[in-house]
């Protein structure tokens, strides 16, 4: 570890992680000029894209599609219950999940920048040095929820598992049904299983955003990792930074850059780094490019172990917005249970960082950065 890095990551956590950042507030605002500042004394140019979108999403959506989960677990058991039996239960459930992933989709994506309630507006941060090849990302802003990241990523995990499950049931009882002509015995646990689900699924909502926490692990710890890497790199690497806002409000200022922006160079996120854990590069969707590899084998040059995966459900980050459009896009992350149960909540302080997972990830973003070039 880089004794230096680390006493600098200490430092940058003390300016930045001294008050809640929420997207398009002036502790914000505040934040996005310091890194300004910082990589402009690195060679970069600088601007500004600022945007418009709706808080909606995010302030209302879990507890959208959470009460769509609810109610659709509940008319299933119904239908099941009084009205047919498994046949019709399975047709209502299978179209009840199909509108909430269709709302759930829109609210993800379609509503962001366009619903026209809850209207705000904010701006990402643009560095670019030489012609960048390579971006690397962080988000600015930051968040408070009234159930922390841990129950929340739970919630989302037991729900599927307990839907996939009534689901199977349902497909036993029906099959049992037309092969036999006779009820199955099993279907007696249907309504128990719609009330586990929808139990499972209540913490959704009541997930409401406010602005109480000051963010330090998520994410001035990614957001000083970024600016402590492009410091460790050779004065002539051409590299991109993105500084988004909005990330906490359904990625919004990842959606409005992609929206405006067509090119599709790598892109590595750097979203929550503890001091402990291990680090894991995430991924999503089914293309793996050439950034996963090259975080793993950075990761091994450095005596850095890194654990290549799926992004965990439940889990939103900017690298899913560039992503979908097509990028190359990972997200670097380090962390444990312990590192979940305080996201989004108030513990959330520049106090639980001694800055050597901040000083690790940028050695290990620089090196990535070496690798893609």
């Amino acid at each position: 570890m880089n004794r230096d890095l680390a006493s600098d990551a200490r430092e940058l956590l003390e300016k930045i992680a001294s008050a809640p950042r929420f997207a398009g507030s002036d502790s914000e605002a505040l934040a996005r000029d310091l890194c300004a500042s910082l990589l402009k004394s690195h060679g970069f140019s600088v601007r500004e894209d600022p945007f418009t979108f709706s808080e909606f999403p995010a302030r209302y959506g879990p507890t959208v599609v959470g009460l769509l989960l609810i109610a659709v677990l509940l008319l299933t058991s119904h239908v099941h219950s009084d009205h047919g039996g498994a046949g019709p239960a399975l047709g209502t459930l299978l179209l009840g999940l199909l509108l909430t992933g269709a709302t759930g989709r829109w609210l993800g994506r379609g509503a962001i920048l366009k619903f026209p309630l809850l209207r705000s507006r904010s701006a990402n941060l643009i560095a670019t040095r030489g012609t960048p090849t390579i971006w690397l990302v962080a988000h600015a802003d930051s968040k408070s929820q009234t159930i922390p990241m841990l129950v929340r990523v739970g919630a989302v995990v037991l729900t599927f598992v307990t839907v996939a499950v009534f689901a199977t049931a349902l497909i036993v009882a029906w099959v049992s049904v037309m092969r036999n002509g006779e009820r199955w015995l099993g279907s007696e646990v249907v309504p128990t299983l719609a009330i586990v689900g929808a139990v499972c699924a209540l913490p959704l909502v009541f997930c409401l955003t406010g602005n109480k926490s000051p963010g330090a692990v998520d994410n001035a710890s990614g957001l000083i990792s970024v600016l402590l890497a492009v410091r460790e790199l050779p004065a002539e690497a051409d590299v991109g930074v993105i500084v988004t806002s909005a990330e906490e409000l359904a990625l919004a200022g990842a959606r409005a850059h992609v929206e405006s922006n067509h090119e599709r160079a790598p892109v590595v996120n750097c979203d929550t780094i503890d001091d402990n854990g291990n680090f894991l590069c995430m991924t999503h969707g089914r293309n793996r490019g050439p950034a996963a590899a090259a975080v793993v084998r950075a990761g091994d040059r450095l005596a850095l172990p890194v654990r290549v995966r799926a992004l965990i459900p439940g889990i939103l980050t900017d690298s899913i917005a560039f992503a979908d459009a097509g990028w190359d896009a990972v997200t670097v992350s380090r962390g444990n249970l312990g590192t979940l149960a305080r996201v989004h909540t108030s513990s959330d302080t520049r106090e639980r960082l001694d800055g050597s997972g901040i000083a690790n990830a940028a050695r290990l973003l620089a090196a990535t950065i070496e690798e893609l070039r």
